[in-house]
């Protein structure tokens, strides 16, 4: 899965920083895991648990679940891994879109 991570806005003490990397792009997943979570237990629901399977699930049943991402790399000179059409290893299942997740998320046991 791949989400933002570059130019990410934060604020701290009401001053806003742009900052870089996998410390932006984490929070943002353990985020939208959170929101899922949350919908579930309030429709009664069990917690995802661990969630890579629910995400490979969602992506195989639903159609936008992610946004696949097609330009970019990972690569610092000849070494690394283009973004393609479908999975990568540089952005694996894409961004995730969060209303779609969420559907398929509350359409679970």
């Amino acid at each position: 899965m791949a989400a933002i991570g570059v130019d990410f806005e934060v604020v701290l003490h009401g001053f806003v920083f742009r900052v870089s990397g996998t410390s932006a792009s984490s929070p943002v997943v353990a985020g939208i895991t959170a929101l899922l979570n949350e919908a579930r237990l309030r429709h009664g629901k069990a917690p995802l648990g661990f969630v890579t399977p629910f995400f490979y699930h969602a992506a195989a049943i639903k159609a936008g679940a992610f946004n696949d991402i097609v330009k970019g790399n990972n690569g610092l000179g000849f070494v690394g891994f283009d973004a393609i059409e479908g999975w990568d290893p540089v952005t694996g299942l894409g961004t995730p879109n969060f209303v779609v997740l969420l559907e398929v998320a509350l359409a679970l046991p």
